[in-house]
């Protein structure tokens, strides 16, 4: 069985460098291309202010999740959840950024890398669409993903955007391949051609083709 698992952040910023934290971790499991109820989500104490910037995308404010439990807190849960999979993220290299730190931050010794096995989305998207937008609500508007529930950014509505983003990605991709091996084969495959002429073709000999067959033809008598 084919168990894929598509995950998002939401933080208080976009530089880890400068402090910033994961507020928010969602995943949603597909199980051979199919979606499933499996997912994990959790909001979390980022104990820190949440950048205006940030709060605009998502939506939260420190004081929303001051209640909420510290990321060392549910680590063990969050690596159970993840450990040995395929993650896909899009932009992973943000994210997994953010999630190492966050791992640091707790003394934990695992890192992503060691943990599972991760895809950025974004890299298959760039691959399929050489020029344009590849933000996951570009996707979801070229591939016509419903993302009216969408209002704010949330790190478990957008893995599920992603895994259904993922999965039309995937299938159009497959598709232009078969296209283009079906036109391989056509064009590979021999040509015979049959032409019928109303008048048959009569080929001339030139006059220099003449003077070397009447020349040709006075050495043989000559042999003799």
């Amino acid at each position: 069985m084919l168990i894929q698992v598509f995950l998002d952040t939401e933080t208080t910023g976009i530089d880890v460098s400068t402090g910033h934290r994961i507020i928010e971790l969602g995943a949603t499991v597909v199980k051979d291309g199919m979606h499933t109820n499996e997912e994990f989500h959790q909001l979390l104490n980022p104990e820190r202010e949440v950048d205006p910037e940030a709060s605009l995308i998502h939506g939260f404010r420190l004081e929303d999740l001051v209640n909420q439990p510290r990321f060392h807190e549910i680590a063990d849960v969050f690596i159970d959840f993840i450990r040995g999979r395929e993650v896909f993220m899009h932009n992973a290299a943000f994210d997994v950024r953010f999630i190492d730190s966050e791992f640091e931050r707790a003394g934990r010794k695992e890192r992503m890398a060691s943990l599972c096995h991760v895809t950025d989305t974004m890299d298959l998207a760039k691959e399929i669409h050489k020029s344009g937008q590849v933000s996951l609500d570009a996707l979801c508007s070229k591939y016509a993903v419903d993302r009216t529930d969408r209002d704010k950014h949330g790190a478990l509505l957008d893995s599920q955007l992603l895994a259904e983003v993922y999965l039309r990605m995937l299938e159009s991709k497959n598709s232009l391949l078969g296209e283009l091996e079906e036109s391989v084969e056509v064009y590979e495959q021999p040509r015979f051609l049959e032409l019928q002429r109303e008048n048959p073709l009569v080929i001339r000999a030139t006059n220099d083709e003449l003077a070397e067959h009447e020349d040709y033809m006075r050495k043989l008598r000559d042999a003799n």
